[in-house]
C-alpha cells in the first residue's frame, strides 16, 4: 500500500520545526542584507532561534533523565 495517509502525516511530524526554523532563518538572512539596521535585529532574532530551540530540548531532556532515575532510585 503505497501512499498511505499515515506515512504523509509521520513525515510532516518529523520534518515540520527542521522546515519552519530554517526558513525562518534564510527570512533573518535576507531581512539583515536587505533592510538594514532593523533587518539586523530581525536576523539576530531569527539566526538566534535555532541555538535557544536546540538549548530548550537539551535542558528538557536532561530534566527529564533526572526525573526518571530519581522515580527509579526511590522505588527500590
Amino acid at each position: 500500500m503505497h501512499g498511505s495517509s499515515d506515512r504523509s502525516r509521520l513525515w510532516i511530524r518529523v520534518f515540520a520545526a527542521p522546515i519552519v526554523i530554517a526558513a525562518a532563518t534564510m527570512a533573518g538572512l535576507l531581512a539583515a542584507l536587505l533592510w538594514g539596521t532593523v533587518g539586523q535585529y530581525v536576523a539576530w532574532v531569527t539566526v538566534g532561534a535555532p541555538v535557544l530551540v536546540v538549548a530548550w530540548v537539551w535542558v528538557r531532556c536532561r530534566t527529564t533523565k533526572t526525573g526518571q532515575f530519581s522515580r527509579a532510585a526511590r522505588g527500590k
